[in-house]
């Protein structure tokens, strides 16, 4: 039984973004499955059988979806990546660097997703479920962010030069030390309360005053007193 516990441990492999197809060896389980008689001893293998097998599925799965990611690079349209992405989300694989430039992805479901330095250089994000991402250093210049959900999201020091904000929810957001240069439809955000602030970088005139009547946080709201009922409102301000 030690052998088969062994044997489950050692064939249990992650995949990466590229390379030739995992290998998963588990013949050596499934003979020691004919091998012994008891009953007992057989439901422990077959439940080792099981485990390997799941994790054969998984990794095969995450395979699959790279090939489909890697293959669409620099192409238009979705080619097939909103549910390779979805899969890779779902199998608790890291996004972080992976090129989605130009990808058409409206409406992808990513929240809490590991996005981190990945490059969405005029990526189609309208409508997407960003909250709880980690974006941070990013380069979503260009990018459209029409209706996205970016509540809780990390966006510090992200590239959004040129980004389409409108009706984005960016509340309890990070955008600290983001790049901020020529982004659009700011004013119509749906939200920004309870947003991190600081440090941002060439972003458009009136943006900071405007986030901070919006409910945004910063070093100057930090040292401002607040009245008892101010603080309350701030609080209580709809994410």
């Amino acid at each position: 039984m030690a052998d088969v516990k062994k044997t489950a441990r050692e064939s249990a492999v992650r995949s990466g973004h590229s390379g030739s197809r995992p290998r998963f060896p588990h013949h050596g389980v499934r003979h020691a499955l004919a091998r012994v008689k008891t009953h007992p001893q057989r439901r422990s293998v077959r439940a080792a059988v099981d485990v390997v097998d799941a994790q054969r599925a998984v990794i095969d799965s995450n395979y699959q979806a790279w090939q489909v990611i890697n293959s669409a690079q620099g192409k238009g349209g979705s080619g097939g990546r909103i549910d390779a992405l979805s899969d890779l989300l779902r199998n608790g694989v890291s996004l972080a660097g992976i090129n989605l430039d130009g990808a058409r992805l409206e409406g992808v479901e990513l929240p809490r997703a590991t996005l981190v330095r990945s490059r969405l250089h005029h990526a189609n994000l309208a409508r997407a479920n960003l909250a709880g991402a980690n974006l941070e250093g990013a380069n979503l210049e260009g990018a459209d962010l029409r209706g996205a959900d970016l509540v809780a999201a990390n966006l510090t020091g992200a590239y959004l030069k040129g980004a389409n904000l409108t009706d984005a929810r960016l509340s309890a957001a990070t955008l600290d030390g983001a790049d901020l240069t020529d982004v659009v439809g700011w004013r119509e955000m749906r939200s920004i309360s309870h947003t991190s602030i600081d440090d941002l970088r060439h972003a458009p005139a009136g943006f900071a005053a405007w986030a901070r009547e919006q409910g945004a946080v910063d070093a100057v709201t930090r040292a401002e007193p607040e009245e008892e009922t101010d603080n309350y409102s701030r609080q209580f301000r709809a994410i």
